[in-house]
């Protein structure tokens, strides 16, 4: 009840212009969770379908390109348009290759592989825009009760798209589930120019640094220690999300071998990373910082993940490996995604724009691509014994990410709470 009275009095305190940016910043949440939970699941079966699991790793290392191109355009160009104009051009692209695969993959099965690799970049590149919007107009005094909220409305969005590939799949068909985005994006695009509309950024042109050329972007980051070491917080956090990708994958493919049951399987998966992730977004969040603080979260996140993984190596099998992954999706959208942002909330605003482009964008994806490397490598060596080799490596990361938020946390900083 604390928390609810906590959440209504600031909302008490909120102007009209401050009050319609959250609505709105909401709206936009919701959409992207929603429209992500519905391609997603047939994303993932088509592709299974027309490769394997064995071509993840090879999607993966073709990602690092895709990814560059992506994050180079982005900021080779945010200088000039500005934030709107690029939501509304990265929107048409999602819109335009999401819908192209509904009506191309089933004669160019391998359409999906480039798909299968844009969704991955474009989900972080739509939020990554929302939230440097939301660093630059909401206080940090009102981050702690807000942004927990707003993550969980993206998590509702996705909750709600979850039940079409959940239940549907089959009578829709998994390529009819991409005809979604059009609809979704438009109401999501209105959202976020009205949202645009009541920020602190059209108000004021947006104060980025007098050096526009993309390569300043990793200045920025090799210039600051601590965004090193946020990048690194990610590239821990990402490739342990590739291991448990890779080895619950391969379990589906093995246990469930029809393409549509494999998009409802995943779809309920999804429902039920959802709602926990929801559970963890209102609530978790706000009980962990005020716990713990947030050093003592970013120490709880690789311990808790550090559990998990030990739980399937005792316990192997398709059931176990399932609710192995449901956790550490589930972590990774919520409690690690709320701490991880209120990082940025100190850093000046060339750092949330351009900087968190590379960190939660380009080190995002580019993680996945070399651990391909590392897979390739492994499918030789380790051959039948892969699936435990990566779980052992996930041991190690989490003990990496531990101590490198002994050492980020050590040095003196002023933090958000």
């Amino acid at each position: 009840m604390r928390f609810f009275r906590s959440i209504f009095s600031e909302y008490k305190s909120l102007g009209l212009a401050e009050k319609t940016f959250i609505f709105f910043s909401m709206v936009v949440c919701f959409c992207i969770g929603s429209e992500y939970a519905i391609t997603r699941p047939a994303s993932t079966a088509i592709f299974l379908t027309a490769f394997s699991s064995k071509h993840l790793a090879y999607v993966w290392l073709a990602t690092v390109p895709l990814n560059f191109l992506v994050v180079y355009l982005y900021n080779r160009f945010l200088p000039f348009i500005g934030p709107l104009k690029m939501m509304g051009g990265v929107s048409a692209a999602v819109v335009v290759v999401n819908v192209s695969c509904a009506f191309l993959v089933g004669t160019f099965p391998s359409l999906i592989f480039f798909q299968f690799a844009w969704k991955d970049i474009y989900i972080l590149l739509m939020f990554k825009q929302l939230w440097s919007m939301i660093h630059t107009t909401i206080p940090q005094s009102r981050a702690k009760y807000l942004y927990g909220v707003i993550y969980g409305m993206g998590t509702l969005g996705a909750i709600s798209g979850s039940f079409l590939p959940g239940f549907f799949a089959v009578e829709l068909s998994s390529e009819n589930l991409f005809l979604f985005t059009l609809p979704v994006y438009a109401i999501l695009y209105s959202a976020y120019a009205t949202a645009f509309r009541n920020s602190s950024l059209a108000k004021n042109s947006l104060p980025l640094s007098e050096d526009p050329r993309p390569k300043e972007a990793f200045s920025l980051i090799r210039r600051n220690r601590f965004l090193l070491g946020v990048l690194f917080l990610v590239v821990f956090m990402q490739v342990s999300v590739a291991f448990m990708e890779y080895q619950f994958n391969s379990y589906l493919e093995a246990h469930i071998l029809d393409k549509d049951l494999r998009t409802e399987y995943c779809g309920r998966i999804a429902g039920i990373v959802n709602l926990l992730t929801g559970g963890l977004q209102f609530f978790g969040s706000f009980l962990m910082v005020h716990l713990f603080g947030v050093r003592g979260s970013h120490f709880l996140i690789p311990l808790i993940l550090l559990a998990n993984t030990l739980a399937f190596v005792f316990f192997p099998g398709f059931a176990m490996i399932s609710l192995a992954f449901i956790l550490l999706k589930s972590v990774d959208f919520s409690l690690f995604g709320i701490i991880r942002e209120m990082l940025y909330i100190p850093l000046k605003v060339d750092e949330k724009f351009r900087a968190k482009a590379l960190i939660d964008v380009f080190a995002y994806r580019t993680s996945k691509g070399l651990v391909s490397i590392l897979i390739f490598a492994l499918q030789i060596v380790a051959g039948v014994y892969l699936l435990d080799v990566l779980s052992y490596l996930s041991i190690a990361v989490f003990l990496g990410w531990m101590w490198l938020v002994y050492k980020m946390f050590s040095q003196p900083r002023q933090l958000p709470v």
